[in-house]
């Protein structure tokens, strides 16, 4: 087996990108899951840059967590799956957080509990805007836990 490339993306992904997700058009839990809390507002930045003679690729890609005393140790990134090749893309970003568990879950020998989200984004670029469309599959300390949809405008920035 060989890796695959990841896909250039096109001229107009140029620059560096800045989005926040304060809130979700809709989250559903898998089966049999953990009870679902609040949502905590995710952050993402990308940079689609040249350096040197190289070809342009996303040079920087974080994905994260708004400022929160419920959450800590988090890190994430961003990954382009395909493209176009004109003004769309489709990227997948990893990310992973402790989160502090409520009251009712303190009987545990842990104080937190460990979330890895999944997040499919169809970006599609409009002017100095990425409309970005994303399905989210989010599990706690490894089991299913939830589905989410969610709906943002990417600015671009200057980095």
């Amino acid at each position: 087996m060989t890796a695959q490339a990841l896909p250039a993306l096109p001229a107009v992904f140029r620059g560096c990108w800045d989005g926040r997700v304060n809130q979700l058009d809709w989250i559903r839990r898998e089966p049999g899951a953990h009870k679902i809390g609040f949502w905590t507002p995710k952050t993402y930045r990308l940079c689609y840059k040249r350096v040197g003679d190289q070809p342009f690729t996303l040079t920087f890609t974080e994905t994260g967590v708004a400022p929160s005393e419920k959450i800590i140790n988090p890190h994430g990134s961003v990954v382009p799956i395909m493209t176009d090749g004109r003004a769309y893309a489709a990227m997948r970003s990893r990310l992973y957080f402790d989160e502090y568990k409520t009251r009712a879950d303190r009987w545990s020998p842990t104080a937190t509990f460990a979330v890895d989200e999944t997040t499919n984004l169809d970006c599609r670029i409009g002017g100095d805007d990425m409309m970005v469309n994303a399905d989210v599959y989010g599990t706690r300390d490894g089991e299913p836990w939830f589905r989410a949809h969610w709906r943002a405008d990417f600015h671009r920035f200057e980095n």
